[in-house]
């Protein structure tokens, strides 16, 4: 694995969004319709999940708001999300609309999304309500 990080949990999101069926799931959690070729660019603070019709911005660390957030505000359909529940509660990150994302609900997106036999089953069974 390459390294883009010094965290190795960043270097493993980024790992993931990579795959198309991840970043596509996060995208549909954000956007609320399916967006296929998705770029992902590693940045300094954050990772973009990108098309020509939407932005997203993972935050993984601190320091964004001052770097890359000026940047990303001229652009249209931007999402600014984090896995985190205590990033949009810091001082640091007031005044900036930030969408916390479960990462639970993103891996039931994942799930619902795949068109692997095998993670669809996987579903159905988490789906499954036996009494």
């Amino acid at each position: 694995m390459n390294l883009h990080f010094p965290h190795l949990p960043n270097n493993f999101l980024l790992s993931l969004l990579y795959k198309p069926e991840f970043a596509e799931s996060l995208a549909y959690l954000v956007g609320f319709r399916h967006y296929t070729d998705l770029k992902i660019i590693p940045r300094e603070h954050s990772i973009e999940v990108s098309n020509g019709e939407i932005v997203i911005s993972v935050i993984i660390y601190s320091d964004y708001q001052l770097n890359e957030y000026i940047d990303l505000k001229a652009r249209k359909n931007v999402h600014i999300v984090c896995f985190s529940s205590v990033i949009p509660e810091m001082l640091e990150f007031e005044g900036i609309d930030i969408k916390y994302i479960d990462k639970l609900a993103w891996l039931f997106t994942i799930m619902s999304n795949s068109k692997i036999e095998y993670v669809q089953h996987l579903n159905l069974l988490r789906n499954l309500n036996i009494h």
